[in-house]
This record gives C-alpha cells, structure tokens and sequence, in this order.
C-alpha cells in the first residue's frame, strides 16, 4: 500500500512538473507574440557596415520590441521595399529620402549614417582641374546622385562639363573597377570600399580628389553631402518614439565602434553577409566616411544638397523639393 501511495505521489508531482513546464511555455510564447516587430532595411555596402555591430549582436533595444534586419543587395530592390512602405527603419541613398518622402508623406530623415565617399581617381598624373580639360571621365549611373554631385563640383571647380570634359557611363562598380583595371579609361568617379579593391588590382591608380572634401570646401559644410540618410516611417514613430530615440542611440554606438575596431568589423561584415571582402572593409574605412550625425545638426546640409540636386534635375529628389516635413523632430 505503501509503494502504490508513492507511485501515486511521484505521478501528482510530475504532473505538476509538467503542467508547469507548459505554462512557462504557454507564457513564453504569449510574450514573444506580444513582442511588437520591427523591420530595419539596409543597402549592401558601406550602410550596412555602419550598423553590422547591430545586425550581428542584435541588443535588445527596448523591452517588447523585437528587431529584424534585412540586407537589400541591389539598389532596385531596396526602392521598392521602402516605396510600399515595408520598412519600419531604412538606411537609403540621400536622394532616395526625399523622394520616399515626396511619394509616401510617411518617412521621414533621422539620422545620417554615412557622408561623401566618392573619389575622382587617374592613372594619369593629375596637378590641378584644368589637367581634366579635354579628358573623358567614366562614372557610373548617368543622372543618378554619383554624376549629379561629380558635375555640380566640376562646374564650380570652373569646368566646363559639356565642352571641357567627356563624361562615360557604366551601371554600377562591377563595370567600372575592370574598365580602369585594363587600362580602358584612365580617370574614373569611384567610390569606397571599391576604390580600394581598385587601387590593390591596378597599383598606379591615385586619388585626384575627394568630392566630399571639395563639397565641404566648396560649400562651407561641416559634413559635406549626405549619402546614407536613416529614415524611419512617420506612422511608426508616433507610436514608438522612446524605441526609435533608443534606436538612434544605438547606431551611433554601432557606428563608433565600427570606426575603432576594423578586424573585428570586418569579421563582422563576412558573418551578416556584406559582399565586400573583410580584406578591402578593413582598409577601406579611412576613407570611406561612415560617420553619424542626428538630423537637427544637418537640416542645413540637406537643404543645400537637395536644393543642388533639384536644380540639375527634379527628378532625382522626387520631383519637388521636399518641405521641413521629411525632418524627424525627436
């Protein structure tokens, strides 16, 4: 009678074991439900090496909120995920801030990410802008912000950019770098981190000039053009405003700490999934200009460089010139 007690009792208990086993289960799963999601968009590149410590670690930011990243590999693909408004959080191109803005009313400028990091480069020995004078220049997206920012410099550099100067255009970096690389063209607009996988394949390329210290020159600019914007969605951040403010903190540490710590950055990068060598990301980062600034310390910035967009073609900012609306007050 004894022994059948026990059985009895070591069968309650380890029903109640169980039983509590699945409610912990059963709460565990409610509060994952509960959790409200969050979608960040990146470009490839230099954006999302600037929040590879995020995209790797992925902290928690703020209780009930879970975080999910997603790295876009071609430009086509990221416009059309933030022009159905699927992203909650985007790193896109400046350019493509305002014209998000302009189409949707629902993104606004947080944050920049990234500044300039675009570079005139020759095989040739280039001393001053007039050595430009009768050369062509290969560059890549005819239109786009790449030759936009290249000729508006140019022209105040005092270039003549349809009688002085020849410009040839190519899709994107995979047609460029070869076309320098076999000696094809000989002065190319090129941008980190592919201009240091150019100048370790063709040893004579040298820097002519940076546009973004030209810009800054040129322009009085504390930063010079922006051209990773952080934009996050307006209905989004009425209701999440502490999150989107923890955020925001948290890529300025993740930008940081990338500029600090390059090996561990590049390992970073491999991991997630950048498609840049960890060898290139880790040279490249000198010049590839991956700082943060929260948008109330460059609405000017953005205002100059959108104004020179718009005026050399309105399209390339969405047709019309944004109004104080695409800025994000904290």
């Amino acid at each position: 009678m004894k022994k059948i007690s026990s059985i009895f009792l070591i069968i309650i208990l380890s029903l109640g074991l169980l039983t509590g086993c699945s409610s912990n289960k059963t709460n565990d799963t409610k509060v994952k439900e509960e959790n409200k999601t969050v979608k960040v968009t990146v470009p490839d590149g230099l954006p999302a090496m600037s929040v590879a410590k995020l995209i790797k670690e992925n902290p928690e930011i703020s209780k009930d909120y879970e975080v999910k990243y997603s790295i876009e590999k071609t430009p086509e693909t990221l416009s059309t995920s933030v022009m159905k408004e699927e992203p909650d959080i985007a790193i896109v191109p400046s350019n493509m801030a305002s014209i998000a803005y302009n189409k949707t009313k629902n993104y606004q400028i947080a944050a920049t990410t990234g500044f300039g990091s675009f570079y005139i480069i020759s095989t040739e020995d280039l001393k001053s802008y007039n050595d430009l004078k009768g050369k062509t220049i290969l560059n890549m997206g005819k239109g786009l912000t790449p030759d936009i920012t290249a000729q508006s410099i140019l022209k105040d550099r005092g270039i003549n950019i349809t009688s002085d100067v020849t410009f040839n255009y190519v899709n994107g970096v995979p047609e460029l770098v070869p076309m320098v690389v076999s000696g094809k063209e000989k002065i190319a607009v090129v941008p980190e981190p592919a201009l240091t996988a150019l100048m370790e394949k063709k040893k004579d390329v040298k820097i002519f000039k940076s546009l973004n210290d030209e810009y800054k020159t040129l322009n009085n600019s504390e930063y010079g053009y922006p051209q990773a914007t952080l934009i996050v969605k307006k209905s989004f951040l009425a209701e999440n405003k502490e999150f989107v403010n923890s955020f925001l903190s948290n890529v300025e540490k993740s930008v940081i700490w990338a500029n600090k710590n390059k090996k561990d950055l590049a390992a970073y990068c491999e991991n997630i999934g950048v498609s840049t060598e960890k060898g290139i990301i880790e040279n490249s980062l000198d010049r590839a200009n991956i700082k943060y600034a929260f948008v109330k310390n460059t609405i000017e910035e953005y205002k100059k460089y959108y104004k020179k967009l718009f005026d050399f073609n309105p399209k390339s900012v969405g047709g019309t010139m944004p109004d104080e609306g695409i800025f994000m007050e904290k």
